[in-house]
């Protein structure tokens, strides 16, 4: 896979972004998400959860390396 050659920081994509919350408060917001989790189907929930398994499995045998940054 080539990697695309940036010129600037601002030009590269961000990874980790946060959805918009369209609600006026935060509450509003994790009760919507509560009623939509209420109303997945059991098969829905399992595939979630497989899903969530993998990941985990997936994380829990990454390995870190620091790479020494220089000035």
């Amino acid at each position: 896979m080539e990697e695309k050659p940036y010129h600037s920081k601002e030009e590269r994509p961000h990874i980790v972004s946060e959805a918009f919350v369209p609600y006026e408060k935060q509450e509003e917001h994790e009760t919507e998400m509560r009623r939509r989790a209420i109303m997945m189907s059991d098969m829905e929930k399992f595939k979630l959860f497989c899903k969530m398994m993998r990941i985990a499995k997936m994380l829990s045998s990454a390995k870190i390396t620091h790479k020494h940054i220089e000035e």
